[in-house]
């Protein structure tokens, strides 16, 4: 039977960490989840002697972390944090036996089989296939993740992963235009993630700004979804951009990936947004596809609730390979 393992979920704002093990019928248990700022340290090393030390002598000898970055040859820089950690050092310094680095969306995709139902808020039904049938995860946090949740054998699955939140922002109406003319001459190329990310919400609320010949001042994502919510036209005009666009995002991703299966929509961004990607017009940027629109219909759209998730994805994912060895 595997051993307890160490996982973490890093991305741009936080530091998740916890330790997993397999359970009762293979069921996947979490225990000591710990979240901290990364604004708090220096480094990834630096978070992570902190959490060790919490544990002392019930540390796991192997440990899998998720990161919001390319992951290549054990090496990843964190795309919205200025960290790079190299597995077999930190392996090294640290005394594991191994240390394995995957991207943040492999693990959020792997946790989707994981989770129960009420893990989630269904907002369209759709027709679930009797087959197993690609998922596609997805969404806005502090960046754009995306990934693709493929069925293998009878029961297992496997991720494939991509930095499709770096593609380019397609405009859907004169709004979205002027915005995106308005961004080229800030940012030069702009890309889904820039227009629908946190990290990308100051620049969009300026852009707005700027067109509308309002002063700009930097104001927090809550702030802005009050006054949306209060009547103020400009904010409003952030919220339905981004839960617009992001639906029109993930439906192209659908449409490209051929993800049946359903769409997993996930990131803080899209949690707080629920209500606006809830609306009919911004649902119907998801199905809206000319005359393939018909093969949308079918998939089913869920927002992901579960904070922990990256987390039991990572858990899932090691104790694939574990099993399979």
């Amino acid at each position: 039977m595997p051993d307890s393992v160490l996982v973490g979920d890093i991305g741009g704002t936080n530091v998740r960490f916890a330790r997993a093990k397999l359970g009762f019928a293979g069921h996947l248990e979490v225990n000591d989840i710990a979240v901290m700022p990364g604004d708090d340290f220096c480094s990834f090393e630096d978070a992570l002697k902190q959490y060790l030390r919490g544990l002392g002598n019930n540390r796991p000898n192997k440990a899998l972390f998720a990161f919001a970055g390319p992951v290549s040859d054990g090496i990843v820089s964190l795309t919205n944090r200025n960290w790079t950690v190299n597995s077999k050092a930190l392996a090294s310094k640290l005394a594991f036996d191994r240390v394995r680095l995957v991207n943040d969306y492999a693990a959020m995709a792997r946790s989707i089989p994981e989770l129960p139902d009420s893990s989630f808020r269904v907002l369209h039904k759709g027709d679930v296939p009797e087959e197993r049938t690609p998922i596609l995860v997805a969404g806005p946090g502090t960046g754009l993740g995306m990934a693709t949740l493929l069925p293998e054998g009878d029961r297992g699955w496997k991720v494939m992963t991509g930095e499709g939140g770096h593609a380019a922002f397609a405009a859907r109406n004169d709004r979205e235009w002027a915005l995106t003319q308005r961004l080229r001459k800030t940012h030069g190329y702009v890309s889904k993630e820039l227009v629908l990310s946190g990290s990308g919400l100051n620049a969009v609320h300026q852009a707005l700004c700027e067109i509308d010949g309002e002063a700009w001042v930097e104001t927090p994502p809550a702030e802005i979804m009050q006054r949306a919510l209060s009547g103020d036209q400009l904010c409003r005009d952030i919220c339905e951009i981004r839960a617009g666009a992001t639906l029109d995002a993930l439906g192209d991703a659908a449409l490209i990936n051929g993800t049946r299966g359903g769409v997993v929509i996930t990131g803080g961004v899209a949690e707080r947004l629920v209500d606006w990607l809830s609306q009919s017009g911004a649902l119907a940027r998801f199905f809206e596809r000319g005359p393939m629109s018909p093969y949308m219909d079918p998939i089913p759209v869920r927002l992901l609730m579960e904070g922990q998730a990256a987390l039991i994805g990572a858990a899932a994912l090691h104790f694939d390979e574990e099993v399979e060895q």
